[in-house]
């Protein structure tokens, strides 16, 4: 798994807090009053659209998959538009900023499991011809009820834990794109601030529009965000003092060829590329906000359709933002006061403070006026992420756990039930990713959280589709089995007391691998009777 950079530089108190330099004037961000009117303007725009979705509820099958009638177009800029999220270009920057263009590998899987589906339809297509409103809704289907609330409970758990860590990168992101400097009194508090009202902001349009909302806002923010990240990347190329050469040239003379081939030496290896195809495939086809795209769909073709028009998305997504990292670091090369703070230990090793690299890079290369389009395209990907988990993870919720306790539910009580269930989420994402800082790696905690869920539902997924003897006590001992990637927290404790640190890729593949082995015997020893199957 990626090395983790740490948060902060020398002489830190608080490395998530504090610490911050505060640069010289001619690395003064270019953010200004235009740039904050167009930010501002454009999240209003978006909370409109909420309040105008909310009139073309037409019950619950309207209100969490958009009446299962969007084209492939629309779906798949959805799809885009939820992988596309803030959390996941700071993740990339941060990657590529340590790791350079090995980094891209993951956006060369995430386009080739896109293409994959989309031809084939594996999992995709037999999803939508069953007319599901939930991925979790297929474990009743096919096994019993007791898997589907299992399932349920465990996903949603899993991804309202997995969206703690989104807000802190949005506001690390506003910070440095627009030049606040968290050493200045109180600034800290502004920017948890403005995270908290962009919060709000989602949670009110997805409360009253439901996937209508979040389809007609996810396709907005595409737009947008394609606009500003294609002027973004062509201010980098077109930069007198960067250009893809010069970017090329510097990360092959200070860092060598491990920042070219994640299998190189003292690179990603083997290992680590094995498991990210494993996750970029399950994410598409199990982790609720992105394979939702498959229910949402009109009919199959456009399920199809929607993956394959998506493919170059998903490599774009990961693709610049990896630019605009090694950007920097060519950057970092000609300016010695970057080297001091981003590579105290020289440009070989490590770098420090890597999360601060593509907003940096942003708010300081891009003249005003298209800066505020760029962070307003950013920003767009923060609300595109959190209205699509805020619906996702509350519908399963509504529909996986708490309808199958209590029994039937109408239409409108279900929409009730999902529409709080946006509200409390949207307060734990306050309280927990705002306000209360994070003790783990964030990227620790990201892979774990995810890992929990998908390595039991992929497995439960794709052997219930395919195999005929796949029974009840297989599916519910693989879904258990995911648990076992919440080790993968605890990796420093088990090092310390086995002498053995084991990598964080390896603990995710076992953790697969574990419920697969579950899925197998238990399916075999306690089959499922011919009625049941």
């Amino acid at each position: 798994m990626p090395r983790r950079n740490r948060a902060c530089g020398g002489g830190c108190d608080n490395p998530r807090t504090v610490g911050y330099p505060v640069w010289s004037m001619d690395l003064v961000a270019n953010f200004a009053p235009l740039d904050a009117a167009i930010v501002v303007l454009y999240l209003l725009a978006a909370v409109a659209v909420g309040v105008a979705a909310n009139r073309r509820i037409g019950g619950v099958a309207s209100y969490l998959v958009g009446g299962r009638a969007a084209g492939p177009a629309l779906n798949s800029a959805s799809y885009i538009g939820t992988g596309l999220g803030l959390v996941t270009l700071m993740y990339a920057s941060i990657d590529a900023f340590s790791n350079g263009f090995a980094y891209v590998t993951l956006a060369l899987i995430s386009f080739t499991v896109s293409v994959f589906l989309g031809l084939t339809g594996f999992v995709i297509a037999p999803l939508r011809r069953l007319e599901l409103l939930t991925i979790s809704e297929y474990f009743e289907h096919r096994f019993d009820r007791r898997t589907r609330i299992l399932g349920g409970g465990i996903g949603a758990l899993a991804g309202i834990l997995n969206m703690g860590l989104f807000p802190k990168m949005g506001a690390t992101f506003a910070t440095f794109v627009t030049g606040a400097s968290l050493t200045a009194p109180g600034s800290d508090t502004t920017i948890n601030l403005v995270m908290s009202v962009l919060i709000l902001l989602v949670v009110a349009y997805t409360m009253l529009g439901g996937m209508l909302s979040v389809l007609v806002t996810d396709y907005l923010q595409f737009v947008v965000l394609s606009i500003g990240l294609l002027v973004g990347a062509a201010a980098v190329l077109s930069h007198p003092a960067l250009g893809w050469d010069r970017i090329v040239g510097a990360m092959a003379e200070h860092r060598g060829p491990r920042m070219f081939s994640p299998i190189a030496d003292d690179g990603y290896g083997w290992t680590w590329v094995v498991f990210n195809t494993v996750v970029f495939f399950s994410a598409a086809i199990c982790w609720a906000p992105e394979a939702s795209r498959a229910l949402t769909a009109r009919d199959e073709k456009a399920t199809r359709l929607t993956f394959l028009l998506a493919a170059p998305g998903q490599f774009v997504r990961l693709g610049i933002p990896a630019l605009f990292a090694t950007a920097l670091f060519c950057l970092v090369t000609q300016t010695p006061e970057l080297e001091a703070h981003f590579f105290p230990d020289g440009l070989a090793a490590d770098p420090e403070n890597a999360e601060q690299a593509m907003p940096f890079l942003l708010g300081r290369l891009l003249p005003t006026g298209i800066l505020g389009l760029v962070a307003a395209g950013l920003l767009a990907a923060f609300m595109s992420t959190h209205d699509s988990y805020l619906l996702c993870w509350s519908s399963v919720l509504t529909r996986d756990v708490i309808a199958p306790l209590r029994g039937e539910l109408t239409d409108d009580a279900q929409i009730r039930i999902t529409r709080l269930g946006v509200l409390l989420i949207g307060v734990f994402l306050l309280i927990w990713g705002v306000w209360y800082e994070l003790p783990e790696s964030v990227w620790t905690y990201m892979a774990v959280t995810g890992t929990i869920y998908m390595s039991g539902a992929t497995v439960v997924l794709i052997g219930g589709l395919y195999w005929r003897r796949a029974s009840s006590a297989g599916a519910f001992a693989a879904l258990i089995g995911g648990l076992t990637a919440i080790l993968g927290l605890f990796r420093d404790g088990l090092a310390a007391v086995t002498g053995i640190d084991v990598p964080g890729e390896v603990i995710g593949l076992s953790s697969f691998f574990f419920c697969v082995v579950l899925f197998v015997v238990f399916s075999l020893v306690f089959p499922d009777s011919e009625a049941e199957r």
